[in-house]
């Protein structure tokens, strides 16, 4: 999964959110350690729900992914051909998965390095806390009334130590929180009330947590050096936050904290990764001091206010990275591949088929690594590949090909699509939410087929040549297939050959608003698999130039051409198979009617303009063609 964008994405706001903390150095320490707590653990947060909504989409939502693709059509297979045709390019691949393999490993050994250190230090941790005494907390008989108060109104045990090493006052611990204080406070009753206020404050703050939390972000994004900043910043607004709140209290002389900090100065700090110091830096108390001087503290501390921001921040970013495109990567490269695909939901064609249009060498670089991937499956998914290119491609697709295109087709079978889909980067799909023919009973040939209200007149009125096919000089047919139900309305309507440009949306929108009489099986309106051809074509004074917008277009008309169908039929016994072409082109018919001459029994072309027919005796007889935009034609068999 590709998380370049949404941790750029945290990068561009946490740098602006530490820009706006900096150019406001007068704001609460709750403010500045809440907000930059906030902006932290909104890193691994968005992650987390970047990948929440990917699984939700997966599971529930899986059918958008496919409803946004567009069709087109493969044609004939043939051998799998990949390796050849791209063996140049075959270097690149090497170089790109060895610059992915160095760059894992990298990532892998810093982590490895972070989790080593916290575990040495939490070891550490374990190993002085067996050493000490511990009491609980109450037990302190020269401990103050408001210490006790609190002590006692936490709803878990906190336990106090003291150091015969002086030592900055220190707390870690969640579960059974402990305070060690350094043994020189012992017999200085003020003193030590006021470091075990601060460090009582962390307890009931639950600092230990948010810490916790903080180390383990580091330690999963050690790479990031905005993590870094933001870590060591906050644990001197931590203090800073601890300072405001203690003097917030009336019964807190500000002299006597300052004079505790000034004695702190000296003294080293131990474990400064896991435990909370009450100091962390020398710096950091020289700042605390001249704050503790210069500011007002006896203001209530602004909790309510500072938790909105915390929450408005966390959210905000996190929300802002998880509703960045799922698939971020993938999506961009299947844009700019104009990945397209055509599911055969009613099994006609024989295999679902993708189409890869190429734009330029360097995006075939790029995306060379998953094409060659299609090597690794298995043979049993992909029943062909063929790569086309130069004029072979141009011929076929028009200009959208002129840089080569690849042509996939894969077993029917949802798994061997999926399959495919997901090594080239794409969402795997549920074809059964997909399939508009499963439950419903569909004809191929019925005994009245539908009529066109208007005939093919209507819908040119209201076709327009799209603008961006008309610059391209982009002509040809566009085949929409699709379903007449029992009312004569367009269902499930899709394009099965295509010419881009915009020519398949216009083709698609207008015949989804066409209207029939419906098809008749024995006096009754029934659903019937229809195909319809649209012609676009440019005036001869507008090809080979550049076009201006217009509001007309020129669109061949089928029903006035009455072409000619071309057959290639053979006959074995029962069997009768058969293509059906256009007489000129050459190119298949999708869609064309076959009919027994004198009966019901028939079939429809598939994509390739191929049909097959079953008979139950073996006997002579004739077979209709018809398709619409063509002359009717007779075959004696």
């Amino acid at each position: 999964m590709f998380l370049w964008l949404p941790v750029l994405i945290w990068t561009a706001l946490a740098a602006f959110g530490w820009t706006v903390l900096r150019v406001l150095p007068n704001l609460h320490p709750q403010y500045h350690y809440r907000g930059r707590l906030a902006i932290i653990l909104s890193l691994p947060a968005g992650l987390i729900a970047l990948c929440a909504i990917q699984i939700i989409e997966k599971n529930w939502y899986t059918e958008s992914a496919a409803a946004t693709l567009k069709f087109v059509t493969l044609s004939s297979p043939v051998d799998f051909q990949t390796v050849t045709v791209i063996a140049d390019r075959i270097e690149i691949i090497h170089w790109t998965e060895w610059a992915f393999v160095i760059g894992l490993m990298i990532l892998m050994a810093g982590t490895f390095l972070f989790a080593f250190r916290f575990l040495k230090q939490w070891l550490g941790l374990k190993r002085l806390k067996e050493s000490l005494h511990l009491n609980r907390i109450e037990t302190l008989h020269n401990l103050d009334k408001e210490n006790r108060r609190i002590a006692t109104d936490f709803n878990r045990g906190i336990y106090l130590a003291f150091s015969e090493v002086d030592i900055v006052p220190v707390t870690f611990g969640f579960r059974q929180p402990v305070i060690l204080l350094p043994e020189s406070l012992r017999n200085n009753s003020v003193k030590m009330n006021l470091a075990i206020r601060h460090e009582l404050t962390h307890i009931t703050e639950n600092d230990f947590i948010s810490h916790s939390v903080v180390l383990l972000t580091q330690l999963l994004f050690w790479y990031h050096p905005l993590v870094h900043l933001y870590k060591n910043e906050l644990a001197d607004y931590r203090e800073m936050r601890c300072d405001s709140m203690v003097l917030s209290e009336g019964d807190v002389s500000r002299k006597k904290y300052a004079s505790l900090l000034l004695e702190l100065m000296p003294m080293p700090v131990i474990n400064k990764e896991l435990s909370i110091n009450m100091a962390q830096e020398t710096s950091n108390l020289k700042k605390r001091i001249q704050m503790i001087v210069q500011n007002n503290l006896n203001k209530p501390v602004p909790k309510r206010a500072s938790l909105a921001i915390f929450a408005i921040a966390l959210l905000g970013t996190a929300i802002a990275m998880a509703c960045t495109d799922l698939q971020t990567q993938q999506i961009f490269d299947n844009e700019e591949l104009n990945l397209l695909t055509d599911v055969d939901y009613d099994g006609t064609r024989g295999y679902h088929q993708i189409l890869i249009f190429m734009s330029d060498e360097e995006q075939a670089k790029r995306h060379l690594n998953e094409i060659t991937q299609l090597q690794n499956l298995h043979p049993g998914h992909i029943m062909s590949i063929e790569v086309l290119k130069g004029d072979a491609a141009i011929e076929r697709y028009g200009d959208r090909g002129a840089d080569g295109v690849i042509q996939i087709n894969t077993n029917l079978s949802e798994e061997s699509y999926n399959r495919v889909l997901a090594t080239l980067g794409m969402n795997q799909v549920d074809l059964s939410l997909n399939n508009p023919y499963e439950s419903e009973e569909i004809f191929v040939v019925v005994e009245q087929m539908p009529e066109l209200i208007g005939g093919l007149e209507s819908i040119q009125r209201e076709m327009r040549y799209p603008e961006t096919a008309r610059r391209a000089g982009i002509e040809g047919r566009v085949y929409v297939q699709f379903v007449v139900d029992e009312e004569g309305n367009v269902a499930y309507p899709r394009v099965t050959r295509g010419i881009g440009g915009g020519a398949d949306e216009e083709a698609l929108r207008v015949v989804s608003q066409a209207k029939f009489r419906p098809a008749m099986q024995r006096g009754m309106p029934v659903k019937v698999h229809y195909t319809l051809p649209i012609f676009f074509r440019l005036p001869e004074s507008e090809r080979n130039q550049t076009i201006q917008p217009a509001t007309s277009v020129n669109i061949e008309n089928p029903t006035v051409l009455e072409r000619e169908l071309k057959a290639e039929i053979q006959r074995t016994g029962n069997i009768i198979n058969g293509r059906i072409l256009d007489s000129e082109s050459n190119q298949p018919l999708a869609g064309a009617n076959i009919i027994i001459d004198g009966s019901s029994i028939g079939a429809s072309t598939n994509h390739e303009g191929r049909f097959t027919l079953e008979l139950t005796e073996n006997e002579s007889l004739a077979i209709i063609v018809s398709y619409i935009g063509y002359s009717r034609t007779q075959i004696n068999l």
